[in-house]
Parts: C-alpha cells; sequence; structure tokens
C-alpha cells in the first residue's frame, strides 16, 4: 500500500502556510517545507518563512537546512523527503507538504527523471561560462528558443536552472524539458491529495503588492547586506531569487530609489505566480481552491482531507 501524503501547493502570497498550520490543528500532520528558497538560512525576510513562534507550535521539516553556498536539488529533497516520509509515518503521524516549487515535488511523487550521466566538469563549465558572457537575462531569452517549455516553469533570473538546462543541451542536443517529461515509473510512488491554491488574480496581485511593502518596510535590503556581510558571493543562487536579486541591484545603485525596488519587485513576483499557476493548473489530479477567506478554504481542505484518509 502506498504511503499517505498530503500536499498544499500555489503561487506565491496564496495563503500556503496559513492554512497548513491552520490544517495542523485538525490533523496529526508535519510540515515539510518545498519552497527551494526556504532551505536555506539567512533568507528569511524575502522568503516569508513561517516565523519562529510557528515553526514551534506545528513541527516543520526542511527549512534553515543548507548555507547560502551548499548545493541542494531536485534529488537531494526526494532523498530527504523520503526518509522524512518514512520516520513521520513511523510516528502515527501524516507527512504535510507545503511549497511553491512545483518541480521539487513532481520529482518526489513521480520519481526523477533519467537523464543522461554528463560530465559536468566540461559541459557545466561551458553553461556558466556562456551565462557570464552574454548575462543571466538573455541567457533566459535563448533558453525560451530551444526549450520553451522547461524557460516557462523557471525564473527569468534563476542562473543555476538555466545553467542546468543549458549543460544538458549542450551534452545531449535534447532540451531537458524532454526528460524532465520521461516519467521512469509511470504512476505516483505515494497516495496524495494535491491542493492548488489559485486565488482569483486581481485578489492575488493585491495580495503581493501588500507583501512586498511588508518585506521591504522589515528589512529586505539590510537583511542582503547583513548576508554579504558574512562573506557569502552575491553570484550564489540565493541571491538570484525575487526580492534579494532587486536588493542586490538596489545596492549597486542599479535601482534607484526604494518605490523603484517595490515596483520592481512586484512586477517579477507577478510574473513568476503566473509561471507557478500555470504549473500546479496542470498537476495530475490537483483540487483547485479559489476561496479568499481562510475559513473557507479551511472547510474545502479539511473535508477533502477526512475523506482522503479514510
Amino acid at each position: 500500500m502506498l504511503k499517505k501524503i498530503i500536499v498544499i501547493g500555489g503561487a506565491t502570497c496564496s495563503g500556503k502556510t496559513e492554512i497548513s498550520v491552520e490544517l495542523a490543528k485538525l490533523f496529526p500532520v508535519e510540515i515539510i517545507n518545498f519552497d527551494s528558497m526556504c532551505f536555506y538560512k539567512y533568507f528569511d525576510i524575502g522568503t516569508a518563512k513561517p516565523d519562529y513562534e510557528t515553526r514551534t507550535s506545528v513541527k516543520h521539516h526542511l527549512i534553515d537546512i543548507k548555507f547560502p553556498d551548499e548545493e541542494y536539488n531536485a534529488r537531494t529533497f526526494s532523498e530527504d523527503a523520503s526518509r522524512l516520509i518514512e520516520d513521520i509515518n513511523s510516528r502515527g503521524r501524516i507527512p504535510l507538504f507545503t511549497g511553491g516549487t512545483g518541480l521539487y515535488m513532481k520529482s518526489l511523487i513521480y520519481g526523477l527523471s533519467p537523464v543522461p550521466e554528463i560530465d559536468k566538469s566540461v559541459y557545466r563549465e561551458k553553461a556558466v561560462e556562456l551565462i557570464k558572457k552574454i548575462g543571466v537575462n538573455a541567457a533566459y531569452e535563448k533558453l525560451k528558443e530551444f526549450d520553451p517549455e522547461y524557460a516557462g516553469k523557471i525564473s527569468d533570473c534563476d542562473s543555476q536552472r538555466i545553467s542546468r538546462a543549458y549543460e544538458v543541451y549542450l551534452a545531449t542536443g535534447r532540451p531537458f524539458s524532454y526528460y524532465l517529461s520521461e516519467n521512469p515509473f509511470g504512476m505516483p510512488l505515494y497516495d496524495y491529495i494535491y491542493f492548488n491554491l489559485n486565488p482569483p488574480r486581481d485578489y492575488l496581485k493585491l495580495l503581493i503588492m501588500e507583501r512586498t511593502r511588508m518585506i521591504i518596510d522589515n528589512g529586505l535590503v539590510k537583511e542582503t547586506e547583513s548576508i554579504l556581510s558574512k562573506g557569502y558571493n552575491k553570484g550564489l543562487k540565493p541571491f538570484g531569487s525575487i526580492g534579494y536579486k532587486e536588493s542586490l541591484m538596489y545596492l549597486q545603485k542599479e535601482i534607484k530609489t526604494e518605490d523603484d525596488l517595490y515596483l520592481k519587485i512586484v512586477h517579477s513576483t507577478i510574473k513568476y505566480a503566473k509561471r507557478q499557476s500555470t504549473f500546479f493548473k496542470k498537476v495530475e489530479n490537483a483540487l483547485e481552491v479559489n476561496f479568499t477567506d481562510l475559513n473557507g478554504k479551511l472547510r474545502f481542505a479539511a473535508k477533502a482531507i477526512e475523506g482522503f484518509l479514510k
């Protein structure tokens, strides 16, 4: 019998953390993060991580597990998550996954795609050099030409994933999306119930605007400076994420005013949320949750989970 897992996915700012914590009051769950930025220490304000009080009231996993210069990818996530599922189940509890990095969740449920072995010392270096030469934005535009499907799933500033796509293409002559579409197992490895939080677009835009103002007021730029002061290179993967990328531009005077910083982050976040929504809508058997109020979301999710656990 397949092990049961609960998944709360959806676009940024759609309320995933809030409903997960409320569900933990109704069901014997432990929360496992699958938001790629929340794995990293020190990146707190811009990622809107659950605060200390929340993380002590409900058991959370896979938050602050890596330093900014350490690599974490779908393979290591799948390995860690699989172990956690076993551990949580052994204590009679249920894993509840919460996050917005849909590709990580797909890799857990269906297994990793069979990408051929690649000589990384050759092709990764070529990919990194190319991105350095033409810049990450130009590299993303080129990626859209030879692999539009994968480009549509990632951020235009995610240099690590863009580099990986180039690496695979240079080595194999096939787009990365070709291998991602090849499911080695055919069927899910877990019995899952998957919620896609998908509020109306205009409402989500308002939430994004509110959160952006909040993270700037809470010290996003100072947090970015603080991480840099620890000796971490601004070229590291976490600094390419939305909020931190723009904060670096602000510190380097490429963005002139705080108002411009706000508008730039809002614009980037809206674009990213649109890509996330597109991804989660395609999740097989996902239950779409369109409610804007917490009680509506909670009633819908709780009823569905009760039936799922029976």
